[in-house]
């Protein structure tokens, strides 16, 4: 190679970074939601977090997040929307205070309301790449504080801007709330204040009521062996547990077996139903399996375990019997309230199938049998009574463990070596540790606050909802369930209290989650910019309704009814994928959602086999509301209030 040549290939390898990296480093990494910083109008540190949506909801004399005090506030909001496409928007905004919003440094809305409909703007042109985003929302000083944005173009009727759009660039101020929000989560998660009940109040943080598996006939319900493993170390057999390794030293797995043989003992008088275990209900179980979608949340034996999943490998060893892990899947809330293992109020005949599916593999190693006499079940049972184990866990028996202020936990728990303190031994990692310090140190006031918005955002996540809803067929997508469904109803459904399925044709189901369904129901409803407890509907009028009949109907109308029942008319001819009996529809969705998804369903949920029959506010049938878009779906809705005294439209040609 000639000299110039390398000369050349120097210079350009000099010129290289300046050029083509500076263009790298000069995009900005962006993660989704939009920051909001809160501050009371009474003082106080500042928090700053992030909210999928441009809305919020905040009840009269609540706080907007648990480290701002109650009362009226500031809420900034900042971000980028980044969209697919140049387009020009109108927006318009429903609230209780005042709200001035900047999109590329310029104030496009500036209004304030006590809960009406501001003026739209003009439209607004917006670019496909990034759209600067600054807006101040400040709470009136009577009422529930809310805003709801929405957006408009020619094409698509006003409606929230969807969670896709919207995206923020981290920073220090999100860094530090993210890391008290962390260290509240696993204070509470980790029952922490079972033991340092020091300043807790009675109220506040769901979180503080979680219980922990009730130890009353445990023995019936789990293997011996496993529970010695369990207590010896839980993260070694779930590197998610919440429980500690609470003993230490040379005799620390002598005193496990100890408690185990103990807890051994514990019998329940209930006698399980008999499962048989063989090729044919085990196939049965793995389509179950599939349909309900497990994998969601856990990973099976011989899978290489995955972050944030439960590994089932270690089902047949932690239930012992067949019979025992049926019963816990017909109902695995029955002895721990607040379980994370979704309830699918499966029938016995599916739940023996299930449990046939883990059972069927005969290549599992085989435990070795635990042997137990009178006076390992004494030190067992002495062990449970001083070692912490009944602050937690419910037993009738008395509880000799005692625990120091939580003030002193970094000398314990909290310590970088806890065996040294003879100290419960969690599964932190150090960047959890000092998120609870931080949390422990400035933000122990936030227990007393429910924050109902923010409880949805941890619990949705920490039960995976987003791994199925939206990732399913005909599963609608998560973030727009708290401003589709009225709390109400959503709190049935996660109770598990509904007593017909909405979509009983669906392999998939929902599941309950008893402990969390109100909360989590309202939080929802609050997160999305709507009241936890929904207004009553407007009463029918009777001339609206009568048109709306007419808008189902096969003569004239739309013809819903060919997919949709109404009360106990069944669908006429469902070509792909029924729909939703129209009787059930108004007890289900809030008003605004159903005008929205009548405008455009596949707007909303692409995944939808509902067509649309509107256009740009007009509809097909001219002759009917002189084929007024807003009117006609305003007669169907006046139609659907009437719920079970719907009178169905007749069947086609009479």
């Amino acid at each position: 190679m000639s000299h110039r040549l390398i000369q050349l290939l120097c210079a350009l390898a000099a010129a290289w970074p300046s050029a083509g990296f500076a263009a790298v480093e000069a995009k900005p990494v962006l993660l989704d939601g939009l920051a909001v910083t809160f501050k009371s109008a009474n003082g106080g540190k500042a928090d700053t977090t992030v909210r999928p949506h441009f809305m919020l909801y905040v009840p009269l004399a609540q706080a907007p997040t648990p480290f701002v005090a109650p009362g009226v506030f500031t809420a900034e909001w900042e971000g980028i929307i980044q969209l697919e496409l140049r387009d020009r928007f109108v927006f318009q905004a429903e609230l209780n205070g005042s709200l001035q919003m900047e999109l590329n440094g310029e104030v496009v809305l500036d209004a304030k309301s006590d809960g009406g409909t501001t003026e739209p703007t003009g439209r607004i042109r917006l670019n496909s790449r990034g759209n600067t985003l600054k807006a101040t929302y400040t709470s009136a000083a009577s009422g529930d504080a809310f805003f709801r944005l929405y957006w408009a173009t020619p094409d698509h009727g006003s409606e929230p801007i969807p969670t896709k759009f919207l995206k923020h660039t981290p920073g220090d101020r999100l860094a530090r709330g993210a890391s008290l929000r962390r260290g509240r989560q696993l204070a509470a998660g980790h029952r922490c204040f079972k033991c340092h009940a020091d300043g807790v109040p009675a109220r506040g943080m769901p979180e503080l009521a979680m219980d922990a598996p009730a130890l009353d006939g445990i023995g019936s319900r789990r293997d011996a062996n496993w529970m010695a493993g369990w207590i010896l170390n839980p993260a070694q057999l779930r590197p998610r547990a919440n429980m500690p390794a609470m003993l230490h030293g040379a005799t620390a797995e002598a005193d496990a077996r100890a408690i185990a043989a103990f807890l051994s003992s514990l019998k329940s008088s209930d006698s399980f139903a008999e499962v048989k275990v063989d090729a044919a209900t085990a196939e049965v179980g793995q389509k179950l399996f599939t349909q309900l979608n497990c994998v969601a949340c856990h990973t099976t034996a011989g899978q290489t375990p995955a972050e944030g999943k439960v590994a089932l490998g270690q089902v047949r060893w932690k239930f012992g019997q067949a019979g025992s892990l049926s019963a816990f899947l017909s109902n695995p809330q029955a002895h721990y309230r607040w379980n994370r293992m979704p309830n699918f109020a499966l029938t016995q005949d599916e739940a023996a199938a299930l449990t046939a599916h883990f059972f069927q593999p005969a290549s599992l190693a085989k435990r070795a049998s635990f042997a137990a006499n009178a006076t390992l079940i004494a030190k067992g049972r002495k062990l449970v009574q001083s070692t912490g184990c009944l602050n937690c866990h419910a037993l009738k028996l008395g509880n000799h463990f005692s625990a120091p202020l939580i003030a002193d936990l970094a000398k314990g728990c909290l310590a970088d070596n806890p065996a040294e303190a003879k100290s419960p031994r969690f599964a932190f990692s150090e960047s959890d540790r000092a998120a609870l310090r931080l949390f422990l140190r400035e933000g122990g006031a936030s227990l007393g606050q429910a924050s109902l918005a923010e409880f949805a955002l941890r619990q949705s996540a920490d039960l995976n909802c987003a791994n199925c809803h939206g990732q399913m067929a005909l599963i609608p997508p998560f973030d727009v369930l708290g401003g589709k469904l009225k709390p109400e109803w959503s709190g049935r459904i996660l109770r598990g209290s509904l007593a017909k399925r909405q979509r009983p044709w669906l392999t998939a189901r929902m599941p309950s989650f008893p402990a969390r369904a109100d909360g989590l129901a309202r939080g929802l409803a609050l997160l999305n910019g709507y009241p936890p407890v929904t207004p009553p509907d407007a009463p029918v009028d009777a001339g609206k309704a009568g048109i709306g009949r007419k808008l189902v109907s096969a003569n004239g109308g739309f013809f819903c009814f060919s997919c949709h029942g109404i009360g106990d008319l069944e669908p006429a001819q469902v070509f792909d994928a029924q729909g939703i009996n129209l009787a059930r529809v108004a007890d289900r969705l809030l008003p605004g959602y159903f005008r929205r998804w009548m405008r455009n369903p596949l707007r909303i949920d692409p995944q939808t086999k509902m067509p649309a029959y509107f256009h740009r506010g007009q509809s097909a049938l001219f002759d009917v509301l002189d084929g007024d878009a807003d009117r006609q779906i305003e007669a169907l809705y006046h139609y659907i209030l009437q719920g079970s005294g719907m009178i169905p439209p007749e069947a086609p040609g009479k």
